[in-house]
């Protein structure tokens, strides 16, 4: 298969016309955190299970461009491609343009560009055949809401008829390109926590092809390696706990709630349908429900409302800052768990917070 994949992690600020919220979400790379492109769910993250189909499917060249902070969230694929690093945003599909030309210096003949930015199950081999059968040097991915950032294109042509156009490729730049090659399967773009809480719901009921991570320890609860869970901590499935994850005494997680990898709940606190996201601490008697915590960031999805919580004894950022300026996943536990030797009053308050916060 004479084909490469150039994979483009943007995480600009987009200028969306949803709530506050959305921004909150999507913007969270000025906080220092990774892409939604890196954001692991059951275990694995976006990025790598778009590489993961393309290697399956015989794609070998696999060329990534993305920010500094990218690399270390992928260790188990940081060795199987060429990782392409641009400080600005902005940069990155001009960087990919380069090296579309790059390769077909080499005589890879169609390449595969991508922007890694919503989950897609898509048949690689079919989209190439396609793609090829029509003859023309540009097609499109697309589903019933509409085009995708998935592109297949002739290097040759690319290197001379397209050379100065805008990337990634907008309809009306050339005459009847790119031609859309339909697909049915499963779709999540991403665009919200609201479509991130349902991926994972749909992961857990087989809707799709993610999968919990780790050992299914009983039915419908399934534990990685290095969790620690309390004795009178209680799991109610269907959940999933990442890695190196601790759950605390009479802590509650239940209904298709996810805590990734390094994330701690303190003691007495309820995650009820929500997604703990890596390197975040809950304080105990917190009530957290149909919600993603990513951090010191908590976005309610019923109410499509984000909030910034300042306050360390309620939730907070344990992710260690690395040379790259972002979260490593293979860090320890050096910056311990919250001592919170609080009184009752705090508690009672603490364990109210979504009450407070939220309340109908």
């Amino acid at each position: 298969m004479q084909a490469s994949a150039i994979l483009v992690i943007d995480d600009r600020i987009a200028p969306f016309t949803a709530s506050d919220s959305d921004l909150a979400y999507k913007g969270r790379t000025t906080g220092g955190r990774g892409p939604i492109a890196s954001t692991e769910i059951f275990g694995e993250s976006l990025l790598d299970r778009t590489v993961k189909r393309l290697r399956n499917a015989g794609i070998e060249s696999v060329s990534v461009v993305a920010g500094p902070g990218v690399g270390p969230n992928l260790p188990k694929l940081r060795a199987s491609f060429r990782r392409i690093v641009t400080e600005r945003s902005y940069e990155r599909w001009p960087t990919a343009q380069q090296e579309v030309i790059r390769q077909s210096a080499q005589g890879v003949r169609t390449v595969l560009m991508i922007g890694v930015n919503a989950y897609v199950e898509w048949d690689v081999r079919h989209f190439l055949d396609f793609h090829r059968s029509t003859g023309v040097p540009l097609t499109q991915l697309h589903n019933a809401q509409g085009p995708l950032d998935l592109w297949a294109v002739e290097s040759e042509w690319f290197g001379t008829a397209a050379i100065g156009c805008t990337l990634p490729f907008r309809y009306g730049e050339f005459p009847g390109l790119p031609v859309p090659c339909p697909i049915d399967g499963y779709v999540n773009r991403l665009a919200s926590a609201g479509d991130l809480r349902r991926l994972v719901q749909d992961g857990f009921l087989c809707r799709c092809e993610v999968r919990p991570g780790g050992g299914e320890i009983k039915p419908g609860i399934w534990v990685e390696d290095g969790a620690l869970v309390h004795r009178l901590a209680r799991l109610v499935a269907p959940v999933y706990l990442g890695s190196w994850t601790n759950i605390g005494a009479s802590a509650v997680v239940t209904r298709f709630s996810n805590i990734e990898h390094h994330s701690n709940v303190g003691d007495g606190t309820i995650v009820d349908a929500s997604s703990v996201l890596p390197f975040t601490e809950l304080a105990s008697g917190l009530e957290i429900s149909r919600s993603v915590v990513e951090g010191n960031t908590l976005v309610d999805v019923r109410r499509n409302l984000a909030l910034c919580i300042r306050d360390p004894k309620l939730i907070r950022d344990t992710a260690p800052v690395t040379r790259w300026g972002a979260p490593s996943r293979e860090a320890g536990r050096e910056n311990g768990t919250l001592g919170f030797a609080c009184s009752s009053f705090f508690y009672r308050a603490a364990g109210r917070l979504s009450e407070v916060l939220f309340g109908d």
